[in-house]
């Protein structure tokens, strides 16, 4: 990785760091409180003027008591415009900026609370802990809840000349046999961007967005680097790890160039929501966002139409994730999520949004077939699954390509797989819904360990051709 000179040599901190913004909260209003006239965070981006005052005093009230002046309010989740006039929409920032402005949120979008939910920005560093205290006593508030970090969950090996041992341990070949990808399929990679000029991917990629809108305090932890400011149309990736993510699942394939992607055929949408920082903690470069960029971006993948989101990325954000998940599931969206990089078990220790019964678990092993030593276990994580994670070849930032190795590496191999089995009901007219296809993948996964449901290995091995032959029997049923 690539080590700024003018950050280098930091001394870590002594403590245990923050898992979340020291200046910011979020909060979902009741009903009756919602209000509607505060800008999105990309409306402000656009040119918007951001809001210092909420407008309803059960909340204002609250912050002055405490000695609180807000630097910002914005609306988190931007409504739903349907996936087909989006497609058709010119992507220039004053085009897409009133699209924003306009755009008013749906029914099912106030009952979830999507249009209910916003980001507050203090001047200064604040307890919080203690506005969260005081803001759940407010008639106008339904929730609020520190704006957690998620981070990356992969780390860096080697330069990349070797060979894709992932594919043959879950027997990618014999999958192609049955379904390489359709091409209306859709991808979501909602990660740190994509390299958008790369070689083995630009051909695939769809036009996606750039949620990162960092403007608060990281405290001792993180020094920011690079684009953390300013939501935009523009998700290139400024630290590799969404391009190795995005090559895995899908990059082109079969062109005699670079590597083989599990999935062929279809697109891929790059939802950037991650940002480089240098951890003080670790005394290294990583990539970490908060929850008000990484909802409002598999949001976006949702009403952009993906039919598969990957997100190689967690944190210990609990039940935030749940209305955003639903949504996808609602929408017969596959969620596929790393289960995370700490060896540890769940319970007591989950990884989200991995934890959430809504999407698909992950693990890795190594190409002895062995849990890798990193990956997080535990029969928490629902029926969860295991895919190569270790040593894993892909593209990579600059249109290059790289060793990486984590469970963020495995992940993509199942979003890939679900991608097929979706291509299949694509091909056939009928569609799975994400529960059936959650259950292929988990069913005719290969036992590691002591068999079906272990505690370190769950399902087992992804098994591509054994999941598409399942899927293929349903559809024909």
């Amino acid at each position: 990785m690539f080590y700024p000179s003018d950050v280098q040599g930091p001394r870590p901190v002594s403590r245990e760091p923050s898992d979340h913004a020291t200046n910011q909260v979020v909060i979902t209003t009741v009903p009756e409180a919602a209000n509607r006239e505060l800008p999105h965070a990309l409306n402000v981006a656009a040119g918007a003027t951001a809001a210092t005052s909420f407008g309803d005093n059960r909340i204002d009230g609250v912050l002055y008591q405490l000695g609180l002046r807000a630097r910002s309010f914005s609306r988190v989740f931007v409504p739903r415009t349907d996936a087909t006039t989006l497609a058709a929409m010119p992507k220039d920032r004053a085009t897409m900026a009133a699209r924003m402005i306009s755009a008013d949120y749906q029914a099912d979008e106030d009952e979830s609370g999507f249009s209910r939910t916003f980001k507050i920005d203090f001047e200064t560093d604040v307890n919080v802990a203690q506005v969260c205290q005081a803001l759940s006593q407010s008639t106008a508030v339904s929730e609020v809840r520190p704006n957690y970090i998620s981070r990356i969950l992969a780390s860096p090996s080697d330069e990349f000349y070797g060979f894709q041992w992932g594919l043959q341990a879950i027997e990618a070949e014999m999958g192609w046999d049955i379904e390489t990808g359709h091409s209306d399929l859709l991808i979501a990679i909602v990660d740190s961007g994509i390299d958008l000029q790369h070689d083995d991917l630009k051909d695939k990629l769809v036009a996606g967005e750039d949620f990162v809108n960092f403007q608060g305090s990281l405290g001792q932890r993180y020094i920011p680097l690079g684009d953390y400011q300013d939501r935009d149309f523009d998700p290139d990736d400024e630290d590799g790890h969404g391009t190795h993510c995005a090559g895995i699942a899908g990059a082109s394939s079969n062109n005699t160039r670079g590597i083989t992607g599990v999935c062929w055929g279809g697109k891929i949408l790059p939802v950037r929501v991650m940002f480089r920082v240098w951890d003080r903690f670790e005394n290294r470069e990583t990539s970490i966002g908060f929850d008000t960029d990484i909802m409002p971006g598999i949001k976006f993948a949702i009403d952009s139409g993906a039919h598969v989101i990957n997100l190689s990325l967690g944190g210990s954000n609990g039940d935030a994730y749940r209305p955003i998940l639903q949504a996808a599931r609602d929408r017969n969206v596959c969620v596929v999520a790393a289960t995370g990089n700490e060896n540890a078990g769940f319970p007591p220790a989950p990884s989200y949004p991995a934890a959430d019964p809504n999407s698909l678990a992950v693990g890795a092993i190594n190409s002895a077939l062995n849990r890798a030593s990193f990956s997080n276990y535990g029969l928490g994580y629902a029926p969860f699954v295991m895919a190569p994670g270790v040593e894993i070849a892909s593209t990579y930032k600059d249109n290059g390509y790289v060793y990486l190795q984590g469970t963020s590496m495995a992940t993509p191999f199942v979003a890939g797989l679900a991608g097929l089995i979706v291509s299949l009901g694509l091909r056939s007219g009928k569609q799975l819904t994400v529960d059936e296809i959650y259950t292929i993948i988990r069913e005719t996964a290969t036992p590691l360990g002591l068999g079906k449901g272990d505690r370190f290995y769950g399902e087992g091995l992804v098994n591509v051709p054994a999941a598409l032959k399942a899927a293929q029997e349903k559809l024909d049923g």
